[in-house]
């Protein structure tokens, strides 16, 4: 039987067998998907098993997978399992498409294990891992004063927005898609479970919303976080409106010409400009004119000034004012409100914590 944390604890390379289109909706950070079926046979076959039957079924997946196709197929496994000796290989249950490419491989002379019980077996010991009570620490605070700085630094900690790929923000997108839903819940699953091994200590995270950017925080862990202390970091508003052009505009425009030098700065300025128009309705029309101005002259003028003026404009009357609210129905669970060295110093005055120093 396999031991699924033993599995995650190790990042066992693990051979996904699932049509391409399954594996997209969802597979897990060390599996590489190689499959028996493409999307269209696996389609065609369902289509006969629902109008003839397994036994149909399972005789046109033969016929399908035969000849070239079928050595092509068991090349590219043994292919893989050459190159991560220790990996495992499953299908969705662990039911034939596995135990049929484990019976291949092993006629061509390569003997692998299987994961007992497939994708659905390992997806429903993540969500339990989830659904489980956790202690947590919440590090808040207003946009632009250094809380993922901080928290990067912290012994146990949990980078929600580096798992989700995204800030959390109507600014907060980075360059490339977000994960899956399911990927992300994989991923979060599988960190806790790493982090729960290597310490007793309770996890420290970033303050967030049931949303960051696409992804929804799981029901059960959203709601262990909601109950969780806070800790609010503070820093001086110049402070804050340097690190949010530094992050949102220097180094986001410089990641976007990096990816593309051709079209990298025409793609960030209109990835700016869309994110001020997700929150149009908020600001109201006339704000959100003036702000629409002053970052369009700001792109075209290249002028930092102008960008730390919408900056501050944006925070002064749209981010602070929605933080405020949103602290203040958590004020009960505040434990500290501190910069970020008297932040550092209260986890490190504890026995159970303490911060990195690389």
């Amino acid at each position: 039987m396999n031991d699924f944390k033993e599995l995650f604890l190790r990042g066992t390379h693990l051979l996904d067998l699932r049509s391409p289109i399954e594996y997209a909706q969802g597979a897990f950070p060390n599996s590489t998907n190689i499959p028996l079926l493409t999307n269209k046979e696996r389609e065609i076959i369902g289509t006969c098993y629902k109008q003839h039957g397994e036994i149909k079924a399972v005789e046109l997946g033969h016929k399908i997978v035969s000849g070239e196709t079928k050595r092509k197929r068991i090349e590219a496994w043994k292919g893989y399992f050459n190159s991560n000796p220790k990996a495992q290989l499953y299908c969705f249950r662990g039911g034939m498409r596995s135990h049929l490419v484990q019976q291949w491989l092993k006629q061509s002379g390569v003997d692998v294990h299987l994961v007992e019980g497939g994708y659905k077996a390992m997806r429903r010991y993540l969500i339990d891992t989830l659904e489980q009570p956790l202690n947590m620490i919440r590090i808040s605070g207003q946009t632009g004063v250094g809380k993922t700085e901080l928290l990067l630094t912290l012994d146990n900690h949990m980078d929600l927005e580096g798992l989700a790929h995204h800030r959390g923000s109507a600014f907060g997108r980075y360059i490339g898609n977000q994960p899956s839903q399911i990927d992300f819940e994989n991923k979060l699953a599988i960190e806790i479970i790493k982090k729960q091994h290597k310490s007793p200590k309770a996890l420290i995270i970033e303050d967030e919303s049931r949303y960051i950017g696409s992804i929804n925080l799981p029901h059960c862990f959203s709601k262990n976080m909601q109950k969780s202390p806070v800790l609010i970091l503070t820093c001086p508003q110049e402070q804050r409106i340097n690190r949010i052009y530094h992050d949102y505009v220097d180094l986001q425009k410089r990641n976007y010409i990096q990816q593309n030098p051709n079209t990298g700065s025409d793609a960030f300025n209109k990835s700016l400009m869309l994110s001020l128009e997700k929150i149009k309705k908020r600001l109201g029309g006339a704000r959100y004119k003036q702000l629409h101005q002053t970052m369009q002259t700001a792109l075209q003028l290249e002028s930092e000034s102008l960008h730390k003026q919408w900056i501050a404009e944006l925070l002064e009357t749209y981010y602070d004012p929605m933080y405020d609210y949103q602290i203040n129905k958590k004020s009960k669970q505040i434990i500290l409100t501190g910069t970020r060295d008297e932040v550092k110093d209260y986890f490190m005055s504890l026995d159970s914590y303490s911060t990195r120093t690389d």
